[in-house]
């Protein structure tokens, strides 16, 4: 049976997720965008990616989802963080990696601050997945369960580790293996939260003793 998610309209939480539904849809609008022009780009002018055409196509993406980008990390940073500080400490801190990240956007890059958000995202979301896992740091979820709560913990770390591969990890020897990992950990973490059911029956029936004899 699937959980039922009790989130009252009008609250705190309830505009977090309709937020974080929104963003990633428009990341995903223009995801699509790259993708297409991308194809079509390809198939008229062959030899495009050796051009100057391509740096531009690249910088172009990067500017398109920058906004985003940084909408949705704050929007997860303002998410599952809250669980362990106090959510005026967790504004203050989040206003002050944003003036750091909008500084090194300034000072260097918009390629180099999303890396340094997505880096102190990562971190923070697997501090949180660890403790969550561990069932330590009085951690609070909108739904009850320790397979629910670990799934959400993925979730949330998986899209971080997505998008930090999808921004950063493009050209590196590294990206197929970043992008496995996000793609394991959202795929667990989906799994985790809308059957935990299923996953507590799996896991005691692979316990030492679980068996009925």
């Amino acid at each position: 049976m699937t959980p039922e998610l009790n989130i009252k309209p009008k609250t705190y939480d309830f505009y977090l997720m309709i937020l974080t539904s929104a963003v990633l849809a428009v990341i995903g609008l223009v995801c699509l965008y790259g993708i297409g022009y991308y194809t079509y780009t390809n198939e008229t002018a062959p030899q495009w990616t050796h051009t100057q055409m391509y740096g531009d196509y690249i910088n172009s993406m990067n500017q398109f989802i920058y906004p985003f980008v940084v909408l949705l990390l704050v929007v997860l940073g303002l998410c599952i963080p809250k669980r362990i500080v106090p959510r005026q400490s967790l504004l203050a801190a989040g206003t002050g990696i944003l003036a750091a990240t909008f500084l090194i956007a300034l000072i260097t890059n918009i390629s180099t601050s999303l890396a340094f958000l997505l880096a102190v995202s990562i971190v923070v979301q697997a501090a949180v997945m660890v403790l969550t896992m561990l069932g330590r740091g009085g951690l609070t979820y909108e739904r009850e369960g320790y397979f629910v709560r670990t799934g959400s913990s993925m979730l949330h770390l998986g899209t971080v580790i997505f998008v930090f591969d999808f921004v950063s990890m493009r050209s590196s020897e590294l990206h197929l293996g970043v992008f496995w990992v996000a793609t394991i950990l959202i795929t667990v973490g989906t799994v985790l939260s809308f059957y935990p059911g299923e996953a507590g029956s799996i896991a005691r029936l692979l316990r030492p003793g679980g068996r009925s004899s």
